[in-house]
C-alpha cells in the first residue's frame, strides 16, 4: 500500500512539474518582447489544458479548412451564375425598341461582363486551393498517423494591464514544440502566429 502511494504522489508530482513548466514558458513568452526584452506583468496562469497534436489530428484539421475555403469559392461561382441569369432573364423581359430598355440591356450585359469576370477569377482560386491541397496532405503521407507533432495548450491567465492598472483575465491557446519545452507561437484565427 505505501509503494501505491508513494508511486502515486510521484506521478502526480511529475505531472504538476511538468505542468508548471509549461506555465512558466508561456509566461515568459508572453512577458518578453520580440526584441527580448521582459516586462513583469504579474501573470498567474488559472487553468491549462494540456493535449498532444498528432499527425491525424492536423490532416482533419487542413481537411476542414481546405474544404471551408473551396465551399466558399464554389459558392461565389453560383452566386455570379445566379446572378448572370437573372440578368439574362430581365434583358429578354424588355422591349429593346423602348429607349429606357436600352440603357438598362446595356447596364445587364456590363453587368454579367463583371459577373464572368467574377467566375473566373473564383475558378483560378478554386484551383490553386485545390493544388495547395494536394501539396498539403501530401506531407502527411508519409507520417504514422499517431505521430506527436506539437503540443497545444489551452490557457486561462490573469495579468496586470500597465496601461489601465487593473487585472485582467484572457484565455489563448499557444503550440508548444513535441516535447514541451519551447513556445512555438500562439494560434490566432486558425493560424500560428509567431514573435518577430
Amino acid at each position: 500500500m505505501k509503494k501505491l502511494f508513494y508511486l502515486s504522489t510521484l506521478l502526480l508530482f511529475s505531472c504538476s512539474t511538468n505542468s508548471s513548466a509549461q506555465e512558466s514558458l508561456i509566461i515568459e513568452y508572453l512577458e518578453t518582447s520580440p526584441k527580448g526584452v521582459r516586462t513583469d506583468l504579474k501573470m498567474n496562469v488559472l487553468k491549462l489544458e494540456l493535449s498532444n497534436v498528432t499527425a491525424a489530428d492536423s490532416l482533419a484539421f487542413l481537411e476542414a479548412q481546405f474544404q471551408n475555403r473551396i465551399k466558399e469559392e464554389k459558392k461565389s461561382i453560383r452566386s455570379f451564375k445566379l446572378n448572370i441569369q437573372e440578368a439574362l432573364k430581365e434583358n429578354k423581359s424588355l422591349d429593346p425598341s423602348n429607349i429606357d430598355n436600352l440603357a438598362k440591356i446595356s447596364a445587364n450585359k456590363s453587368i454579367m461582363s463583371l459577373y464572368e469576370k467574377g467566375i473566373e477569377k473564383a475558378r483560378l482560386a478554386l484551383e490553386k486551393i485545390q493544388s495547395q491541397k494536394v501539396l498539403a496532405i501530401e506531407k502527411y503521407n508519409s507520417k504514422d498517423e499517431d505521430e506527436l507533432l506539437v503540443k497545444k495548450a489551452i490557457t486561462k491567465f490573469s495579468y496586470l494591464n500597465p496601461k489601465m492598472n487593473t487585472r485582467q483575465e484572457r484565455t489563448e491557446t499557444f503550440v508548444l514544440s513535441k516535447d514541451g519545452s519551447e513556445v512555438l507561437g500562439i494560434l490566432y484565427k486558425d493560424k500560428l502566429r509567431r514573435k518577430r
